[in-house]
Parts: structure tokens; C-alpha cells; sequence
């Protein structure tokens, strides 16, 4: 590459690196939403909901709330109103203008009227899809604002953020001419902070520009993130409406480009006004990955507001999913650092690490011990495609009037035309850190005298766990802010973090040395066999692939470089460090790969492809600048002591892998009990270990037969929408209860189960829309449909159709010496009780689906 390719390349690459440190936000892919229609019946459609609800019952069973849409250009006339009639249904809550009736139908009025030719559809009364409102009912935001204990508390009002306080954000500005950021009553003060650009004669104190309506004027994303706080949801009917939308809020622009002067400007004005507004909150969505200094100025300045009663909120950044390269300025023991999660509440892949505590807290650096995030908080949309159409790809939130960078591009379009003038859609740890300041913004609501200390003991305690992730990943887990304002209302009741388990088995490790290699990176070759390629050899049994390395950053401007990581496996299977957006924020690469294939594999050091500049082709071009990359290659086997009572069990393996995995423990002596039959308490503790287990808790315990971490466990998992991965607060519990008693010794069977992870897989609206249907195995009716209860035959159904459980074939039995018997198939068995090597079985298959939107 000549010189003055290099240097183009340099400053293509600054900017882009400029852009992601300064608005701390990667942009998804726009997926464009599933269409949410079903095959006809007749000459009507029918929406996926009612059509599953009626399929195979009687004409007298409960079709539930419908509306019925005419073929109509001039509204509703009373024809339509007699083929309504012609079928019995003789009231309904009428829609003139659209057309339009609603009312609890049979199943039979809906078959006949899906054959009537003026109708042209009939829909079940489905939730609607929001966007910046799932993230609220997700976090338990929603809830809080509809508790009506809460309000009682809160002077009747409902608890909004609306107390004698305000939220600072530091950012590239806000537009307060956008109606849900109203200049004067929402946004009580706008300032625009300029630097000096060249020499000073004199010493010249900063004057920042107050009462400025609008500070963004480029970028868009301090809007977007003052409107995921406190947006009024003003311009879309409180659609849109942000966490805390009775906060007062305050924005510090930063303006486009952003340097260490530009925030100490912002922190300046911020700390000098501090009482004059009663700044209790700072919200911060910029930073980079390096290594911790207290005495970095912007350190200084966000220590001082500490010791000045602010609660400091910075985002992780967005170098995920390598370790290690979490926001400096998040790794201050006094921050509250935020991780980005996904509106199934997992972790995003670009959200930052940090380092295992094991090791940062164990090594000769004291700047890393906090080394990782404080809480998870929504940042993304969907993860997984499966959910296209339930969610949208992003955070969509206020867009400010001139938006250059910070919008969802063609992502915009999951949104209704009519509100893409005033919103858009963004993904990054920049949209989690504003949502843990609205959070904030609540609990100082309820009580204006936390300390930030309190604050952050208060939202780690009551997290929802994030299962099969680890603290320096997530922190303690996804916020739960209606857990977090019940706890600052009732300080004594026991909400207690559950992210970090303890085990009793514990196992120890081995493999091959490490490998160490040195590639020198060159973007004029690829594939294989260039130099740009090594090989390895993965070892039999290794539980653990990981390959780590550092890349070579462009020296004067100490960017990152757009050099990514490759793995193939032998049988062809690519592994790969590339995410939405090329990493350029920190030199360092990560490939993690669980229960690797053994055999030859192949790493590659790529440079970033599928840009304008390097389309993705069969050509080597590629957009990154050549340089070297060191890392090493370590494979580790996990090694558990001997398990006397699975020796010679058939399904050891199986049992080893769940508890290599953690996805189940042995009992405080050591065994594991293979064949003893699953308890109550049993399914208890393994939904804790393996689900997104939301905190609940009454205002005195709900059970009188449980104590201890049980007494939570079983709270938990029986209260409505126990699990994050169900999205809102409608599903019953995983685990059914009645009474005051929770029956820990009680036994658990398939049906018990088979319920259970269907709920914790986040497909109960799915479920409940097949109850009273036959349930079918591979098109056959199951020979035991009628010992299934009707309300319930939907989680069996999906339980089969994702592999969670088998069915039976029919067979011949033997009960006595020379007497058979024929048992009928395919079956169930759904009063079969379920014995632990079984649970270990299903739980690893659980958690396969778990992981991949299953």
C-alpha cells in the first residue's frame, strides 16, 4: 500500500472511529418484519392468533374477542351489520368510520363469517407492538407506573421521575423543539459548550451558551438518548413515551467531534450549576476501551460529582464481544457502568467486557478490579430473527430535527410512516445508559434522599438473571425497575442477586500448552493458504476454544484498525469476530467456541469486507491497514471428580455435560441421584440457574412451607411474568401454586416441565393460543390428547415441535410372565414424573434453544 493510500485510509478510519467513540452506538442491520397474516378461510383472513384459537374445536367453543373488518370504501352500513346478525351476533363495539366491529364471537360465527364475501378479515384483539414501550415493559418500567401501590406511596401520583431534580446528559446535545422534549418545561435547561479552538491571549474562564432550544445540531443521538430518560411521548400518543418521562432534563452539548475538553466542559457547567438545577443524575454515552486512571480529568470530574451525591451512569461500549474492553471511565468504582441487552433480554454481541473477577481481582493491577459492568439495560432490539415481527431492531426513540448519523437508516421502517418524522431506531450501549438514568430518575422519585451508593446497591439487588452469563459479561444481571422502586419503598424485603450461583461440584482444568502466534497482516491477500492463515489442532474432549489476539493500531492517531479473526472448523464451519459493524474502538479480538469439533482448524486474520470500499466478493479486497497481530490459542478441558452414582448410568455423558455446562448441580455430599424423581424444589432451583428468572416479591411471604434462598426461588418463578424472556407481565408463573403452600417435596412431571420451559423459552402467548387443540406429533394425534389439560395442550405442543420433549411410539409391554399389552402411540405421558438425569437432559437442550431464539 503507497503512502497516499495509507493516509486516506487512516482518516477514513479516524472518522469512523471518531463517530463510534464520540456517539457510542453501532447500527443494526435493518431486517424487515414478518408479515403478520395467515391463509384465508374462506374468503376472509384470518389472523394467526384466531386461526390457531379455532382449529379443531367445536363451533360452540370460545373464539375470544374479534374484530371483524368489512369490505368497505365508506364505512360501516347496516348490511354489514345484518350479515353480522345472520350469524347471532347481535351487538358489538362498533367502529363507523374504519368499518369495523368487536366482539366475543364462537368459533362457529368465525368460521361463517370468514366465508362471507363482504367480510374481509377477522383478528383476534392482539397486543400491539411497541417499540421504546417494550423496552419499558421489559425493564418493569410500565409496571411501575401502573402499580397502584406504588402511586398510593407516591402521593397518588404514578412514580414518573418527577421529583424536585434533574437529569444531566453529556452528549452531542438535545433538540428541545421536538415536542416530547419541550424547551422550558421538559428540557429546563439546554447549554451548547464550545472550546477554544486555537491559542488564548489570557487567561479566559469557559463560558458555556445556556438557553440554547436546540444543541444538536449534527448527530441526533443526545436526542435520542434524552428521549429514552424522559420523552414526553408527546408526538406519537405516548407511543414513544422514555423511562421517566416526568424527569427534568438538562443537556450539555458536546456537538459532533469529541475530545477530553469537550466533556470537561460539559462536567464544568454541570458541577457549577449543580444546585441551581439539583443535578442528581449524569448520564454519559461516550468513552473508549483502555486501561483505568483515576487520574484521567474526565475521572476527576465524575469522582467529584460522586462526592457531590450525583449518580454517574457510563456506557460499557460497544468493542464487544472481546474481553477486556470495557469503557475506562465505566471501571471507576463509583460508576454505574451499563451493558446493552436485547429486548429478549440477553446481552447483545457488541455490548463491552470485562475481565473475570477471579482474575482481575487476583493480578498485581488495582485500576482493574471493577473491570466490568454494573447492570445490563435494554440497547438493542432483537437479537434473534425468530423474533421479527413481536420486536423491532433497535431502540426507537426521539429524533432530533437535523439528523445526520444517529437513525436507524432503512431500520426505520419497522416503525408506522406517520412517526418516522419525529423517531428513530438505534442500537448501542449508548441507549442502555440513558435507560438505567431514567431508572434512576424513578428511584429518586420515590426517595429523593438515596445516596449513589444506595442506588447502585439497590438496582445490582434486584436484577433479573441473566442465565449462561457471567459478571464480568453483565454485571448483576438485566434491570428490573419496578423490583428496584418496590425496594426503595420497602427497604426490608430480601431481594438479593442471584447472577453469580455457587456450586457444589467443582472441577478443575487441563489442555495443551498455549499456542501463541504472529501473523503480519497484509489486506493484498486472503483465504487459507495466504500468510494471513494458520492452522491448529483442537484436542479430543475440549470443552473450550478460545483464540485471542491484538491488532496493530494506526500509530498517529491511535485508532483502532478494521483487522478482523476467522476460525473454520474441519467440517467447515465459520467462526468470526465480525459484528454489525467492524470493530475499530479497541485492538483486541476474541473468538470464544464451547465444545469445539476436534480435528484441523483454520484462523485468519481478514480485513473488514461487505463496505462500499471492499465489497464482499470473491476478490481479496479488503478495507484495513496491514500490520501485525499477535495472540494465543488456549483449549481447556473441564475435569469433574468422580460422580459414584453415575457410573455406568446410560445417561452419564449426558449428566456430565449439564453439569460441566452449570446447568445443574450434584446434592452438598456429592452425589447427583440420577434416578430420583425431580421435586418441586428441585424445578425451583434449576429455573434460577437456567432462566431469566424476574425478582418478585409480596409485601409479606407468599408461602408458609419455604425458607431461605427457596422462599425467593419459589416467589419468583409462581409470580406473573417470572421470566424476562416472556417479555411483559402477563404470563402466569413457570411453576403453578395455589394456597399458601408451595409443596417443595411435591413431584414433578413431563406436563409440570414441559410448561415451565416453554414459559422460560418466552413463548407463552404462543402456547395459550393453541389451548384446546389436539396436540399432534409429526401429524398424528397423540393417543393421550384428552389427559392433557386443554388450557395447558399448547406448551406440549410447542415442547414437541422444538425437540424439547419425545413422544412415545406405541408398543408392546410385557406386565407379567407370558400377559402383554399393547400401548397405544404416539403418546405423551404427561403424569410421567421426570427423574434428575432426564432433567439434565432436557436442560441442555433447553438451554441450546435458549441461546439461539429457539
Amino acid at each position: 500500500m503507497n503512502f497516499r493510500k495509507r493516509i486516506l485510509l487512516r482518516r477514513t478510519l479516524t472518522l469512523l472511529f471518531l463517530f463510534a467513540l464520540g456517539s457510542g452506538l453501532w447500527l443494526t442491520p435493518y431486517s424487515p418484519l414478518a408479515p403478520a397474516l395467515s391463509a384465508p378461510v374462506g374468503s376472509a383472513t384470518l389472523s394467526p392468533a384466531l386461526g390457531a384459537g379455532i382449529a379443531g374445536v367445536g363451533n360452540d367453543a370460545d373464539a375470544g374477542m374479534v374484530i371483524v373488518a368489512f369490505k368497505s370504501s365508506n364505512g360501516l352500513r347496516d348490511e354489514h351489520l345484518n350479515v353480522l346478525r345472520s350469524v347471532g351476533v347481535t351487538g358489538g363495539q362498533t367502529f363507523p368510520t374504519l368499518g369495523m366491529v368487536a366482539q366475543p364471537l364462537t368459533a362457529g360465527q368465525v368460521r361463517a363469517l370468514a366465508a362471507n364475501p363482504a367480510v374481509r378479515s377477522l383478528w383476534s384483539n392482539d397486543p400491539l407492538m411497541y417499540y421504546m414501550h417494550q423496552a419499558r415493559v421489559l425493564g418493569g418500567v410500565q409496571k411501575v407506573q401502573t402499580d397502584a401501590a406504588m402511586t398510593l406511596r407516591n402521593g397518588g401520583m404514578p412514580v414518573s421521575g418527577s421529583g424536585d431534580f434533574s437529569v444531566l446528559v453529556i452528549d452531542s446535545g438535545v433538540d428541545a423543539t421536538h415536542a416530547d422534549l419541550q424547551f422550558g418545561t421538559k428540557v429546563i435547561q439546554n447549554v451548547q459548550t464550545p472550546v477554544a479552538a486555537g491559542t488564548l491571549p489570557g487567561f479566559t474562564p469557559h463560558v458555556s451558551i445556556e438557553n440554547v432550544p436546540n444543541t444538536d445540531q449534527t448527530v441526533g443521538h443526545g436526542t435520542h438518548c434524552a428521549g429514552i430518560i424522559g420523552g414526553t411521548g408527546l408526538r406519537s400518543g405516548g407511543l414513544y413515551t422514555g423511562v421517566a418521562p416526568g424527569a427534568k432534563i438538562i443537556g450539555a452539548g458536546l456537538g459532533a467531534g469529541i475530545f477530553v475538553i469537550n466533556g470537561l466542559a460539559a462536567w464544568e457547567w454541570g458541577l457549577a450549576n449543580q444546585f441551581r438545577y439539583n443535578i442528581r443524575v449524569v448520564s454519559n454515552s461516550y468513552g473508549s476501551a483502555a486501561a483505568f486512571n483515576p487520574d484521567n480529568p474526565i475521572t476527576i470530574a465524575s469522582k467529584m460529582a460522586y462526592d457531590r451525591n450525583i449518580a454517574v451512569i457510563f456506557a460499557a461500549g460497544n468493542d464487544g464481544p472481546t474481553k477486556d474492553t470495557y469503557n475506562h471511565f465505566a471501571k471507576a468504582p463509583w460508576v454505574i457502568g451499563v451493558a446493552a441487552g436485547s429486548k429478549e433480554g440477553d446481552l447483545a454481541d457488541f455490548s463491552s467486557r470485562g475481565v473475570r473477577r477471579d482474575i482481575r481481582l487476583s493480578n498485581e493491577d488495582p485500576n482493574d478490579d471493577f473491570n466490568a459492568p454494573t447492570i445490563t439495560a435494554p440497547g438493542t432490539g432483537r437479537i434473534y430473527e425468530t423474533n421479527a415481527g413481536r420486536f423491532t431492531s433497535a431502540l426507537v426513540s426521539v429524533r432530533s430535527t437535523v439528523n445526520l448519523t444517529s437513525n436507524g437508516l432503512d431500520a426505520d421502517a419497522d416503525l408506522p410512516p406517520a412517526h418516522i418524522p419525529f423517531y428513530t431506531q438505534i442500537s448501542g450501549t449508548s441507549m442502555a445508559t440513558p435507560y438505567i438514568a431514567g431508572v434512576v430518575a424513578l428511584m429518586l422519585d420515590a426517595d429523593p434522599t438515596l445516596s449513589p451508593d444506595e442506588i447502585r446497591e439497590i438496582l445490582t439487588s434486584t436484577a433479573t438473571k441473566m442465565p449462561g452469563r457471567e459478571e464480568w459479561e453483565v454485571g448483576a444481571g438485566f434491570v428490573n425497575a419496578h423490583a428496584a422502586v418496590d425496594k426503595v419503598y420497602n427497604r426490608s424485603k430480601p431481594y438479593t442477586n442471584i447472577q453469580d450461583a455457587t456450586y457444589n461440584v467443582t472441577f478443575g482444568e487441563e489442555g495443551p500448552p498455549v499456542q501463541n502466534f504472529h501473523i503480519d497482516f497484509s489486506p493484498d491477500v486472503s483465504g487459507p493458504a495466504s500468510a494471513n492463515a494458520r492452522t491448529f489442532t483442537v484436542e479430543p474432549g475440549i470443552n473450550v476454544l478460545d483464540v485471542f489476539a491484538t491488532v496493530d493500531t494506526i500509530a498517529e492517531e491511535g485508532t483502532g484498525n478494521l483487522v478482523g479473526m476467522r476460525l473454520t472448523s474441519p467440517s467447515g464451519v465459520n467462526f468470526s469476530t465480525a459484528i454489525d459493524f467492524p470493530v475499530i474502538g479497541s485492538d483486541k479480538r476474541q473468538i470464544v467456541v464451547q465444545n469445539p469439533e476436534p480435528g484441523t482448524w483454520i484462523l485468519e486474520i481478514r480485513g473488514a469486507r461487505g463496505l462500499t470500499a471492499a465489497p464482499q466478493a470473491s476478490s481479496p479486497t479488503q478495507l484495513a491497514a496491514p500490520g501485525p497481530v499477535d495472540g494465543n490459542i488456549t483449549q481447556t478441558r473441564f475435569i469433574l471428580p468422580v460422580i459414584a452414582d453415575i457410573q455406568g448410568h446410560p445417561q452419564r455423558a449426558a449428566i456430565e455435560a449439564a453439569l460441566k455446562s452449570r446447568l445443574i448441580d450434584t446434592f452438598a455430599d456429592g452425589t447427583f441421584r440420577p434416578d430420583s424423581t425431580v421435586t418441586r424444589e428441585d424445578l425451583a432451583r434449576s429455573l434460577a440457574l437456567n432462566t431469566s428468572l424476574r425478582q418478585t416479591l409480596g409485601s409479606t411471604p407468599k408461602f408458609i412451607d419455604v425458607s431461605g434462598d427457596l422462599r425467593l426461588f419459589a416467589e419468583y418463578a409462581t409470580a406473573r411474568g417470572s421470566t424476562n424472556r416472556d417479555f411483559d407481565f402477563t404470563p402466569t408463573g413457570m411453576i403453578a401454586a395455589s394456597g399458601t403452600s408451595f409443596n417443595p417435596a411435591g413431584l414433578v412431571n413431563r406436563l409440570d416441565l414441559a410448561v415451565a420451559l416453554v414459559k422460560a423459552l418466552g413463548h407463552d402467548a404462543a402456547a395459550r393460543a393453541l389451548a384446546n387443540t389436539t396436540v399432534t406429533a409429526n401429524g398424528t394425534a397423540l393417543s393421550d390428547n384428552a389427559q392433557i389439560p386443554g388450557s395447558l395442550r399448547g406448551y406440549v405442543q410447542i415442547a414437541i415441535n422444538k425437540g424439547l420433549f419425545e413422544v412415545f411410539p406405541a408398543e408392546v409391554r410385557e406386565i407379567a410372565p407370558g400377559q402383554f399389552v399393547v400401548i397405544p402411540g404416539p403418546r405423551f405421558e404427561p403424569a410421567t414424573t421426570v427423574s434428575r438425569a432426564v432433567l439434565a437432559q432436557k436442560l441442555t437442550t433447553y438451554r441450546t434453544l435458549f441461546t439461539t431464539g429457539g
